[in-house]
């Protein structure tokens, strides 16, 4: 399998302070049509599209940006009645290939996911520990443990009933036999808020638990039935409240940030997103150790994504169409109809992601989904240049297609980022079709 270009951050940042000298990207601003005739509806001729003569292309850039105009204008019957917003970039050489309405604030859908892995991966790093932790104050007198135990969870969207049976067959390995006090669920990892802000009553949604196994809250219940299950008598059943500042961890089960990107990429899992998102702060905020019950929320986490959007433009020569962005961050899966992004903001993230090629580039290609290969993109794309390398995330709520990610451009060999975002599309299968297309073109 071909893999995408990866290169060094000294020869990015060098290709990126010459992107000044490029040639500017063109937005092509379509106009709402109160006048269209019976005939025209027919027979669309956009006017607001470029007619470049073929003959007169010459460089490779020219040729590639032709062939999108040239499909846009064969999808005009589609974007008279919808919305489109694209942006692409060349991050071998820090050229815009392609812009139309790229500066437009339009619904990101699960392609929110891709802002909220590029934040993680930055701010956390691959290896950062998902930890569901067992801890206490009290001694332990010989096979007796003289107080609470206390079960933290940190919203360990993966953790099963295997692991938690694992945490209590620790605890007996370590001799306990008796516990002298109450079972003590600590949920303090986060909020109280059960759902998403903006999150549709009637959709299949998950609920925001720091204590969960197998997706869903009864964490404690759970460790109740397996301490009972491993020999371990509990004294004062299962209670609920804070573990103090100075309680020691007795054993843990930790899951590290890559395994929870896998299928909140590959399947699109809204809860693995949820998690990762509420792990974040703004690096203004205390430190994780330092913020001892004091609870990780959305506007935390909401502000840690700014931060990161914020430096993939201040930090980058790109050239830019508004000097800034459009971003409003609802939540991490893209469930919210209060998302907002721009195809603009898109690529300057998946660019800064290029800038970072071991802590987040490579796993953020890891987790992607490959068209024609895995996850959502398995059924499409199949039989294309762009199958097996196209890498990206896909975004469906009702009336939104998108699609955002990498490509390999054969003919070149350069790593391209886009962003396809379809709005008021009637049937999904549209929006797919218009991706598919531009990613074939990407990757010839």
């Amino acid at each position: 399998m071909k893999q995408p270009l990866i290169f060094s951050l000294s020869v990015f940042l060098v290709v990126m302070a010459s992107c000044g000298s490029s040639r500017k990207a063109v937005s092509h601003q379509r106009q709402p049509d109160t006048s269209v005739s019976p005939l025209d509806r027919a027979t669309p001729t956009p006017t607001n599209i470029r007619t470049t003569s073929k003959n007169k292309t010459k460089t490779p850039e020219e040729r590639l940006s032709y062939r999108l105009d040239s499909l846009l204008q064969t999808a005009d019957t589609l974007l008279r009645i919808s919305q489109l917003g694209m942006h692409v970039i060349d991050l071998s050489t820090g050229k815009v290939l392609y812009a139309f309405n790229a500066s437009q604030r339009m619904r990101p859908a699960s392609t929110e996911k891709v802002v909220t892995a590029i934040t993680a991966l930055d701010q956390l790093g691959p290896s950062y520990p998902f930890s569901t932790k067992l801890l206490a104050t009290a001694p332990l007198n010989g096979r007796v443990l003289q107080g609470d135990l206390y079960i933290k969870g940190c919203m360990d969207p993966l953790l099963t009933q295997s692991d938690v049976r694992q945490l209590a067959n620790q605890l007996k390995a370590m001799g306990v036999h008796t516990i002298n006090g109450h079972l003590v669920a600590d949920a303090s990892f986060k909020d109280s808020d059960e759902y998403g802000w903006g999150w549709c009553w009637d959709d299949e949604n998950p609920t925001l638990s720091p204590l969960l196994v197998g997706g869903k809250p009864g964490l404690a219940a759970a460790l109740r039935t397996a301490l009972k299950n491993a020999g371990i008598t509990l004294k004062k059943g299962v209670t609920h409240g804070t573990a103090p500042a100075n309680a020691r961890e007795l054993t843990a089960i930790n899951r590290p940030l890559t395994a929870v990107l896998q299928p909140m990429m590959k399947e699109s899992d809204n809860l693995c997103a949820e998690a990762v998102f509420y792990q974040l702060r703004p690096t203004s905020s205390p430190s994780r150790n330092g913020a001892q019950g004091k609870h990780y929320s959305r506007k935390l986490a909401a502000g840690a994504v700014e931060d990161v959007i914020e430096r993939s433009y201040s930090l980058q020569s790109l050239p830019s169409i508004t000097g800034g962005d459009g971003s409003v961050i609802a939540d991490g899966s893209g469930l919210s109809l209060y998302n907002y992004q721009t195809p603009e903001t898109f690529t300057h993230l998946l660019a800064y992601a290029a800038a970072r090629p071991d802590s987040v580039l490579n796993p953020l290609l890891e987790a992607m989904p490959i068209a024609a290969v895995d996850g959502t993109l398995k059924k499409r794309m199949a039989g294309t240049e762009a199958a097996a390398n196209v890498r990206a995330k896909t975004g469906s709520v009702t009336a939104v297609s998108t699609l955002v990610g990498y490509t390999t451009q054969r003919s070149t060999g350069h790593l391209i980022a886009f962003a396809i975002m379809n709005q008021g599309v009637e049937r999904m299968a549209q929006g797919r079709a218009l991706q598919d297309q531009v990613c074939i073109l990407l990757s010839q």
